[in-house]
């Protein structure tokens, strides 16, 4: 039995909106966790494809840049994401409902953000009809069940701007902000998988080539192995009792391993359907101004045009810009 599971994360870099990062962690029946890791792309061939507009109808599964822009929309991820979530049985009908399956931690399903509450979110699926979601459900779950292949666990942080501006000023940078959450998972991960040698894949962080420290301090007493340290991959064995794991950082993680890309498909779902709500909130409060997807350049001249607001609506720009 091979247990594969995969990290990654959506808005790293924009000055407005979340920080989400996702895992998503797969069982497969019928191969075992020492042979090398299959595709599954292949191994899901009946129900899944890379590039979105397949003429059999399948499922696209890629890095989420390729799925998603404000042009084309939200509906190659959220078929993607709600279909392998009908593995766990969820099925959310709104923002909240999905949060409280799948949020990390109590941060990252309930807040009082004053951007993102009391928004009026539009139902889920968004962009899908119920006919077109309960169809690729089916195929997937037909494919599944073929193959022996599974989702078992997926969980997402949530990490706003006020929380993600407080981390990275306790932490220096935000790359550190962001793998305590990746931490978290690997840790996740190991407690409920450890004793089946799961094999954990991560999209780089940043630019660091060398892990061995931050694992150490995630694992204390555990033997770590160094597999390799290369430019482009970086991949660890973590020995502890009865309990073992491979980690692999590399490059591009989201188009080589399924699992990351839909980790990555995960948070770029939960990030956007968050921008919804910003996005209201600035319709309500500036009209005028034209809304923003919070990266830079365009971020940029969205703050210029808010900035004046900023205090007759009481708001701390910490809350609102984030630091880096």
């Amino acid at each position: 039995m091979l247990v594969y599971a995969g990290i990654d994360e959506a808005g790293y870099g924009p000055m407005f909106g979340p920080l989400v990062i996702a895992r998503t962690v797969f069982l497969f029946d019928k191969r075992d966790s020492l042979d090398p890791l299959p595709s599954l792309w292949q191994v899901l061939r009946g129900a899944v494809c890379r590039q979105p507009g397949d003429s059999r109808g399948r499922i696209a599964v890629n890095d989420s840049k390729r799925l998603y822009s404000p042009a084309v929309g939200l509906g190659h991820l959220e078929r993607g994401v709600l279909s392998f979530l009908h593995f766990l049985d969820c099925a959310p009908n709104c923002l909240e409902t999905l949060l409280a399956r799948l949020g990390f931690d109590e941060d990252s399903r309930s807040f009082e953000h004053p951007c993102y509450v009391g928004q009026e979110d539009p139902l889920i699926p968004v962009r899908l009809s119920v006919g077109e979601l309960g169809d690729s459900i089916d195929r997937l779950s037909g494919a599944g069940k073929r193959t022996g292949t599974r989702l078992v666990d997926a969980k997402a942080a949530v990490v706003l701007e006020d929380r993600f501006n407080t981390l990275v000023a306790s932490s220096g940078n935000k790359a550190l902000c962001a793998w305590k959450f990746v931490g978290g998972h690997l840790r996740d991960i190991w407690e409920d998988f450890g004793a089946y040698r799961p094999q954990v894949v991560i999209d780089r962080q940043g630019g660091r080539i060398y892990y061995l420290k931050l694992l150490s301090a995630l694992f204390p007493g555990a033997r770590l192995c160094v597999h390799e340290e290369t430019p482009a991959m970086s991949r660890y064995e973590i020995i502890d009792g009865d309990h073992s794991m491979i980690v692999t950082v590399q490059i591009g993680a989201e188009e080589r391993h399924l699992p990351a890309a839909l980790a990555a498909m995960t948070a770029k779902y939960i990030r956007e359907l968050l921008m919804l709500r910003f996005r209201a909130f600035w319709r309500l409060h500036a009209p005028n101004v034209r809304p923003t997807y919070g990266y830079y350049g365009d971020g940029g001249r969205f703050l210029r045009e808010i900035e004046t607001l900023i205090p007759s609506l009481r708001l701390d720009p910490r809350q609102i810009v984030r630091c880096c």
